[in-house]
């Protein structure tokens, strides 16, 4: 059960390259578009782009500590009932 749970860990690592890469992806095509459609002087795109990355690690981030609380919790009731089950 161990190794499993360090494998979903290193899985995290993946998932949060994915959603900050996603999220500069997807704002920076917004950017450029709606900079080819409106000024077309690369400040919209270069805003979005900021904005992506702001929102990628933003969110990023806020999802690594929610796992990583997560797993706290399980790693507290694993030495709770490891200590119960030795005292008995």
């Amino acid at each position: 059960m161990k190794g499993l749970r360090d494998f979903v860990k290193l899985n995290l690592v993946i998932v949060f390259g994915v959603e900050v890469i996603s999220n500069i992806a997807v704002a920076g095509l917004i950017g450029y578009f709606l900079d080819k459609w409106t000024f077309n002087n690369k400040v919209l795109f270069i805003i979005f782009l900021f904005l992506g990355v702001a929102s990628g690690l933003y969110n990023g981030i806020k999802d690594l500590l929610k796992e990583a609380e997560k797993y706290e919790k399980l790693d507290k009731k694993d030495d709770n009932g490891n200590n119960n089950s030795n005292s008995s």
